[in-house]
């Protein structure tokens, strides 16, 4: 069969028709489809480039915000005591010893007590119950006692509320003897201290500090020394500064009273029982890797 010049035309046409299709399956979708992937995991890359230029631009604020809190948590634990200071009782002995040297108080007994977690509650004012309950509920017709009573009770009722956070605490017990004077001056240098440090006990065994007992046994306190000139007490014998008679008797001075020793004059023994509160100190962050 002849194939006139027309048949060959379509003939071509369609053999290239069939190629073309044939070309657009085999080779130009596959390529397509591999397109689009490559643009889905071009958009994912993008997204996470995103993010991380995003997470890079938070690192300096966060550096600053972590070291910032690490200086606030500095701040706030310098008021309690090095634990390194007091971790053993020999150290803490040392630590309280010269406190009582420098007050002039004497150390006869001592108890210490090595260090332990322990919970650190909340100061507040506690009302129990109100009395005559019944009465104030009936008297309070407008509710001004409640709302009053509501306000008192406002701080006491959120603090006791609150978690109670545990510390490390030290006990330094002991009976000290010195003067009222020696002995209120060692408890205020504790207290001015301005650390973590709390009196929970005073006992103190003489409240007159002796002068009861001395009063008792007919005895003076001591006269205090003094620098006085010895031609001023010749004159204050003879003020007018009249002659004296060389035979006249000259009476004996009195007998000076006995003086009292620290053990049993003028001092009392006290038992005070000392809270020593540590924490542990948080290394510094590092913020630079």
């Amino acid at each position: 069969m002849k194939l006139n010049y027309r048949d060959k035309v379509i003939l071509g046409i369609l053999l290239a028709v069939v190629i073309l299709i044939a070309g657009f399956v085999g080779l130009v979708k596959p390529k397509n489809e591999d397109i689009k992937e490559d643009e889905a995991t071009l958009a994912t890359k993008q997204a996470e480039q995103a993010d991380l230029e995003a997470r890079i631009a938070k690192i300096e604020p966060l550096k600053e915000n972590i070291n910032k809190t690490y200086e606030e948590t500095g701040k706030l634990t310098a008021d309690f005591i090095p634990l390194g200071d007091i971790d053993t009782t020999v150290k803490l002995d040392q630590y309280m010893q010269h406190y009582a040297e420098e007050c002039g108080v004497r150390i006869d007994n001592l108890e210490v007590t090595s260090p332990k977690e322990s919970s650190l509650g909340y100061y507040y004012s506690e009302i129990e119950s109100m009395p005559a309950s019944g009465l104030f509920n009936s008297a309070d017709l407008n509710g001004d006692y409640a709302d009053a009573m509501n306000k008192i009770l406002a701080e006491s009722t959120a603090l006791s509320q609150r978690n109670v956070e545990t510390i490390i605490q030290t006990q330094y017990g002991m009976r000290v003897t010195g003067t009222k004077e020696a002995l209120w001056n060692y408890m205020k240098a504790i207290e001015e201290l301005k650390k973590t440090m709390l009196i929970n006990q005073v006992s103190i065994d003489d409240y007159s500090f002796g002068a009861n007992k001395a009063e008792e046994e007919g005895l003076d306190r001591p006269e205090p020394e003094t620098n006085e000139n010895p031609e001023d007490a010749e004159n204050a014998e003879n003020p007018e500064g009249q002659p004296t008679d060389e035979n006249a008797e000259v009476p004996e001075p009195a007998a000076a009273p006995e003086e009292l020793t620290i053990d049993d004059a003028y001092t009392s023994s006290i038992q005070i029982v000392i809270s020593l509160y540590s924490v542990y100190d948080m290394p510094k962050p590092n913020t630079e890797e």
